[in-house]
């Protein structure tokens, strides 16, 4: 998630920029003309945060969804955007993806109840 919002930040610093280039080369003062056009300004920042947000918006579904699923497993979860995967927290603090985990952080049921794949069935 934080790269979502590094990404947001250098976008408003981008706009920044480059109303800053457009004053310089005007030869106008760049406070003076943020003021004059407060309105177009800040409609240009919005529309490059939700250009960003668009962007982004698969890896901010799969954020939310691990974030949620990590509620409702009462564990603490984060998504790798790197490795497109969600992942769980372990007891030591290392990260494992939450697909192939076994059983829930902290819990004392690590049992397996299947022997070599054969289940023991009372008739």
């Amino acid at each position: 998630m934080w790269l979502f919002w590094l990404y947001e930040f250098l976008g408003f610093i981008g706009v920044i920029l480059l109303i800053a280039v457009y004053c310089h080369f005007c030869k106008q003062s760049f406070w003076a003309f943020v003021w004059q056009y407060l309105k177009w300004v800040g409609l240009a920042i919005l529309v490059v945060w939700l250009i960003i947000a668009i962007l982004c918006r698969q890896d901010l579904y799969s954020a939310t969804h691990c974030y949620f699923r990590g509620v409702s497993m009462h564990a603490n979860t984060k998504y790798s955007i790197y490795l497109g995967e969600c992942q769980v927290e372990t007891r030591n603090g290392s990260y494992v993806p939450i697909d192939r985990s076994r059983a829930l952080p902290g819990s004392s049921d690590h049992e397996n109840t299947i022997d070599n794949g054969a289940e023991e069935l009372d008739y």
